[in-house]
């Protein structure tokens, strides 16, 4: 990893790699004109693929083998991490991660120019909410469940898009649409960028525990296609991973502004007015006055100051506070969300 991190000729042709396996299936699914077929393979529910539906032929033929380095014990500890904090993991998801990868640039770009995803910032959190919770649910990796179904159907959407974007007006000095860079930048933006928002928020973990989640968002990764080189294999790994991911591509962009200001216009459309006023501030917290002002979020010296007093009463709580499994209020909490997004 140590070469891969200090090697930026490497990582410079990891920008010109997709996914090589998902990628030739659904370029041969087009030529074909089965398009159908994978749109309905999208659409299938996780009863219908868990009952066999004949579209699953389309997941098994890209279905990767476990890695020498699979522990399901591991898994299921870095999936408990999830359960215990899910509330707090995914608002970090929301105000941390999302406008992280809205930095990256050009990876952005992809994002922005896929319609759906500009247009429907509410549809956009809903099935990121849907996937996360879906794959970090306890015992959703193991064998016969749910959670590879969800990894793969992801890996053939993020094929589908470089698919179409490359046939309009993408620009080849950006490297290929949802890169290998951009793909495990993204998978830090989950699980490492993650961890030291539970920190900011109070949260404190062992250095185990830390293992154990970066532990399964590895293997995440690894079933999305991203390079092994680029999958981090401990915390010290992911923090350098992270860091020279962020010098490489973080930077202030019109298209990372605008996608951050459709979220932050969609949370003031469905929270509560007080906690609304705050979306800005809440955000720049927990990335920080560098990140925050490559997304244009503005700093309100008053409301900053606010919610800096507000969150050091939340860690102080948090360090003393016993976890516990916020599991059954997230799944409701996202299920109102859900009904309410831009469909």
């Amino acid at each position: 990893m140590k070469k891969v991190i200090n090697n930026y000729s490497f990582l410079d042709k990891q920008r010109t790699v997709g996914d090589l396996d998902a990628d030739k299936l659904v370029s041969s699914i087009f030529k074909q004109n089965r398009q159908a077929e994978l749109y309905q393979f999208f659409a299938l529910s996780e009863k219908e693929f868990m009952q066999g539906n004949s579209l699953a032929n389309i997941f098994l033929q890209i279905q990767k083998q476990q890695p020498t380095w699979y522990d399901e014990d591991r898994i299921i500890k870095g999936q408990t991490i999830f359960e215990n904090y899910a509330m707090s993991i995914m608002t970090l998801l929301g105000v941390m991660s999302l406008p992280y990868c809205y930095a990256a640039s050009p990876g952005n770009k992809a994002l922005y120019l896929t319609e759906k995803m500009r247009k429907s910032p509410g549809k956009r959190l809903a099935e990121t909410g849907e996937f996360t919770i879906s794959v970090l649910r306890r015992g959703s990796l193991q064998k016969n469940q749910a959670g590879i179904f969800h990894i793969t159907k992801t890996r053939l959407i993020h094929s589908m898009a470089r698919y179409y974007l490359q046939k309009d007006s993408w620009d080849k000095s950006w490297g290929i649409p949802i890169n290998q860079e951009d793909m495990a930048g993204t998978n830090m933006a989950f699980s490492y960028v993650i961890l030291t928002g539970l920190q900011l928020s109070g949260i404190i973990l062992s250095q185990q525990q830390k293992e154990d989640f970066l532990f399964v968002w590895r293997y995440i990764g690894y079933h999305l296609g991203i390079e092994e080189s680029l999958l981090p294999e401990n915390f010290q790994e992911a923090r350098a991973l992270s860091e020279t991911i962020k010098k490489r591509t973080l930077q202030k962009t019109e298209e990372g502004i605008i996608l951050t200001q459709e979220l932050v216009n969609y949370y003031k459309s469905v929270l509560p007015k007080r906690q609304a006023e705050f979306v800005e501030s809440q955000i720049r917290y927990y990335l920080g006055n560098e990140v925050a002002e490559y997304i244009g979020m503005p700093a309100y010296s008053l409301k900053d100051r606010l919610v800096n007093f507000t969150n050091s009463f939340k860690e102080l709580e948090n360090i003393f506070s016993v976890p516990k499994n916020s599991m059954n209020e997230l799944t409701q909490n996202y299920q109102r969300m859900k009904s309410k997004s831009a469909y």
